[in-house]
C-alpha cells in the first residue's frame, strides 16, 4: 500500500492538462509528459514518483496506455539521478 510520504511527487493527467498535485518533479519529467499529452490529446491518469531506497522510481496508473507508460519510464531510467 502506497502512503503519500513516500511520495516524492504526484502528477495528474487529464486530456491535454498536466496537474502537479503534490510534490516537485523534475522539470524534464513534466516537459516530455507534456508533450506526450500533446500527442496523444486523450490521456488520462497518475504518474507518482515514490520514494524507495535512496532514488525514486516512477509508478504509472493503468488507465495510461502500457506504450505511454513504458516511455516514460524508460525515459525516467535516462535521467541523472541526484546522489
Amino acid at each position: 500500500m502506497l502512503r503519500r510520504r513516500q511520495e516524492s511527487f504526484c502528477i495528474t493527467i487529464q486530456g491535454i492538462h498536466l496537474n502537479v498535485k503534490r510534490g516537485r518533479p523534475p522539470q524534464a519529467l513534466l516537459s516530455h509528459c507534456q508533450q506526450l499529452v500533446q500527442d496523444a490529446r486523450t490521456l488520462r491518469g497518475t504518474i507518482r514518483g515514490v520514494k524507495r531506497g535512496g532514488g525514486v522510481i516512477l509508478s504509472c496508473s493503468r488507465s495510461i496506455p502500457a506504450s505511454y507508460r513504458q516511455d516514460i519510464r524508460l525515459f525516467w531510467q535516462n535521467q541523472p539521478q541526484p546522489g
